[in-house]
């Protein structure tokens, strides 16, 4: 906003007014009968106080505080419109980063998931061929203890048969035989039997 600043200006000012004032006054006593410049001419009483009125105004620089005023409260405007226009930068900006922050913390987010998730189905394979690994050893232990039992089961049974056997022949012996021939044939005798038998478990 421009304003009227300086001596020069008001005087312009304060003659552009006197004179408009003049010219309509000129009119008005051209029409009528009344002289101008009388104080019977109410009109011109009515220029004077006017013309008074604004020479007060113009002296106490009114118009001047009035501009200053209306300057002042327009820089304040203009001012309260450029912060306003700065806040809604920021917030455009803070809003920008928080929408950056949250993109990038729901791609971490599903990132982690994924991770997680290989990592669970991972460790899942791991647990199971664990497992399988156990079982299979568990399975060989057992098969290798069961075939070593049966090892023993079956010598002791052929050492068992071995002795019945030997036992029969040497009371067989003992009855039909005495002396040498019962020495002869009984050891005979047992050897053929443990040749038999193992033939038979072999």
């Amino acid at each position: 906003m421009k304003t009227l600043r300086g001596p020069k200006l008001k005087i312009e000012w304060f003659m552009i007014t006197l004179l408009t004032f003049s010219l309509s006054f000129e009119t008005v006593y051209a029409a009528g009968s009344e002289k101008m410049f009388s104080l019977n001419n109410t009109d011109f009483v009515v220029l004077i106080s006017f013309l008074i009125f604004v020479g007060v105004l113009i002296y106490f620089k009114v118009p001047s505080i009035i501009a200053k005023f209306l300057d002042k409260r327009s820089d304040d405007i203009k001012n309260e419109i450029e912060r306003a226009s700065e806040i809604l930068e920021e917030a455009k900006q803070i809003l920008s980063s928080i929408e950056a922050d949250h993109i990038k913390t729901t791609e971490t987010i599903e990132q982690m998931v994924i991770t997680a998730r290989d990592r669970a189905r991972d460790e899942e394979e791991k647990a199971k061929k664990h497992i399988e690994e156990l079982m299979k050893n568990k399975l060989i232990s057992a098969e290798g203890q069961v075939k070593s039992n049966e090892r023993k089961i079956i010598e002791e049974i052929e050492q068992r048969a071995i002795d019945l056997s030997v036992e029969k022949v040497r009371v067989k012996l003992s009855k039909s035989l005495s002396g040498d021939d019962y020495e002869r044939y009984f050891i005979s005798s047992i050897k053929s039997v443990e040749k038999g038998l193992k033939q038979v478990y072999s």
